[in-house]
């Protein structure tokens, strides 16, 4: 089950056990070690030695990014490519029309778990995220109401796994409630029957 409790409230905190925190927090980011570190060298395979000195620059995972981080200050890290000027720029020209997925299957939630790393760029990267997301939103919507079943599929592939959820969210409410409109109409004509059936009824007594 998705885990988007709370997504852009100041409460949000990422799902311990969640698959798609798990996937998200996989995402990698470029960081650079501002310090010397004994025995991580591995980490770069060009490295010939055990230790990564200062100043190495690499992709890391935002998990071991946000360990290394802040309150550590081991390493230092830069929006990924996903969140940089030239692809804010794409999203901000015409959001609708970007495929989200390819750029990142959890685009919103790796946003919102950067920002606490992006100090000089957390507010631009939180307004780009809820920026995106209203461009994006009336489209996914009206999608999970109108799509053909084997249209949904190839729409679909272009959002982000939040949106999937919301187009599926979408697509559930209105289905439930055709259902539960087709079981209105079903009671009000068996009201009319019996209202009609009570009148012939009355006009047998009289």
């Amino acid at each position: 089950m998705m885990n988007f409790r709370g997504l852009h409230g100041p409460s949000y905190y990422p799902g311990y056990l969640s698959m798609d925190d798990i996937l998200a927090t996989n995402e990698k980011l470029p960081c650079k070690f501002e310090r010397t570190v004994v025995g991580l060298g591995f980490l770069d395979s060009s490295n010939q030695s055990k230790d990564l000195e200062k100043g190495a620059q690499l992709e890391l995972p935002f998990w071991l990014a946000s360990a290394l981080g802040p309150r550590r200050n081991i390493v230092s890290s830069q929006l990924p490519r996903v969140f940089n000027e030239r692809y804010r720029e794409i999203l901000r020209a015409d959001a609708k029309l970007v495929d989200l997925h390819s750029l990142s299957p959890y685009f919103y939630e790796f946003g919102r778990h950067l920002l606490p790393l992006m100090k000089r760029d957390a507010n631009a990267l939180g307004k780009l995220l809820v920026d995106t997301l209203k461009n994006r939103l009336r489209g996914v919507m009206d999608a999970s109401l109108n799509c053909l079943d084997d249209e949904a599929t190839g729409y679909k592939a272009n959002l982000d796994q939040l949106e999937r959820y919301l187009f599926h969210t979408g697509r559930k409410t209105f289905h439930d409630h055709q259902l539960w409109l087709a079981r209105r109409s079903h009671i009000i004509n068996a009201n009319a029957n019996a209202h009609l059936y009570g009148k012939r009824k009355l006009s047998e007594i009289s």
